[in-house]
């Protein structure tokens, strides 16, 4: 029997070193099975090629961000994190069939000078994301318009005075990057965490409020007007500045022990919350302090936020529509889970003394984003939404 054809894609394609004897047939099968290995693989999606040019950005611009002295740049930073939230928000677009392509008169694609099609900028496309008061849409308007305004012979007095806020929005990218596409995505195994060191002596304090004294004066002013009109929950949302306290470990190290620890503010006395806020005065102590929400008060049940979805919605959402979402989203974790207090709090928190999860508006926000068209509804669920009003049997249990 002949060996049987082999197609040119599978040149250069792994065979045993040592086949068995006289048995042609036997090779002949192996080589088969590569091939229709080969041909049975299907091709990636487009959104997934998008995602991964996005992560690949920010990793760039985390490099930019950690490289020590003169040879980090902070224009570059803003400028990948810029191209890395795009490409993510256009891969969900994709992923949910949302047609984020401008359109002409004659309701055709336009096209850049190059011939490409044109697509939402950035802008456009958090205002497809997230809601006006989303801080993680703040923090993104923010760093869009102060690109065009970074100097590198300013770059550090940038750092010194926008440094927070750059770590939200490497915070947020990694989050909305494993709450969208899930955790086989996540960044956390090849990012380091980028600490901006403001100071480790009371000498660094000084020399931190001298470079803030050299920001340019239309810097000065682009911050000033644009968190003039933040309402103050946004100012003090750590999606949109997160500031962070960090102190000195002392005692025996144990292999569990991590670089940085993060304290809640909820799990410290007077006396300890006192005692890191006088440390911090002395210099003895890195950067400012960590704002962190415990709970909000405009929170809602599971079945309150399924209300203000179904409400917003043209076609029936039910409890169990709304149930798929959170575990699509995965921003709390199973019930089975021990942890209940590992939550996605910009949307959903633990509350400890009723042994239940409340969701915030923003979550709100987001469901009715992602499925308040039918073939939003369908690329989600993968069913057609049923009209209000129309008959509807219930789903059986």
């Amino acid at each position: 029997m002949g060996r049987p054809p082999i197609d040119s894609a599978l040149v250069g394609s792994p065979l045993p070193s040592r086949l068995p004897p006289r048995k042609s047939s036997v090779r002949s099968c192996y080589v088969q099975a590569q091939h229709d290995w080969r041909v049975r693989m299907p091709p990636r999606p487009r959104w997934w090629h998008t995602l991964q040019e996005s992560r690949r950005q920010a990793c760039s611009a985390i490099d930019f961000y950690n490289r020590p002295g003169d040879k980090g740049s902070y224009l570059d930073f803003v400028v990948h994190m810029h191209l890395a939230w795009q490409n993510l928000l256009h891969a969900d677009f994709e992923k949910q069939g949302i047609d984020f392509t401008y359109k002409g008169k004659d309701g055709r694609p336009l096209k850049t000078k190059d011939g490409d099609t044109k697509t939402w900028e950035l802008l456009r496309c958090t205002e497809e994301a997230y809601s006006e008061s989303d801080p993680i849409r703040k923090n993104i308007e923010f760093f869009v318009g102060i690109r065009n305004k970074i100097e590198h012979r300013f770059q550090k007095s940038l750092i010194v005075a926008t440094g927070a806020r750059a770590h939200a929005l490497v915070i947020n990218y990694e989050a909305e990057l494993t709450a969208r596409f899930g955790n086989d995505h996540t960044l956390s195994s090849e990012l380091r965490f980028p600490v901006f060191v403001q100071s480790l002596t009371p000498e660094g304090v000084d020399e931190q409020l001298e470079l803030r004294k050299k920001l340019p004066a239309k810097v000065k002013t682009y911050i000033t007007r644009f968190e003039a009109n933040l309402t103050d929950s946004v100012k003090e949302s750590e999606r949109y500045e997160y500031r962070v306290l960090l102190t000195p470990l002392k005692g025996p190290k144990s292999e569990a022990d991590l670089a940085v620890t993060f304290l809640r503010a909820d799990s410290l006395s007077d006396e300890e919350r006192q005692d890191l806020t006088n440390r911090s005065r002395t210099g003895t102590v890195i950067v400012a302090e960590k704002q962190r929400d415990i709970y909000l008060k405009d929170a809602l049940t599971p079945s309150k936020a399924r209300a203000e979805v179904a409400a917003r919605l043209p076609y029936i959402f039910q409890q169990y529509h709304f149930t798929q979402m959170w575990q699509k989203h995965g921003v709390r974790p199973p019930t089975t889970d021990p942890s209940k207090e590992r939550t996605d709090v910009r949307y959903c928190l633990y509350n400890a003394a009723h042994d239940n999860y409340v969701f915030t508006k923003a979550y709100v926000d987001r469901c009715v984003s992602e499925i308040d068209t039918p073939e939003k509804f369908r690329a989600f669920f993968g069913k057609d939404p049923v009209e209000t009003g129309a008959s509807h049997h219930p789903r059986s249990t």
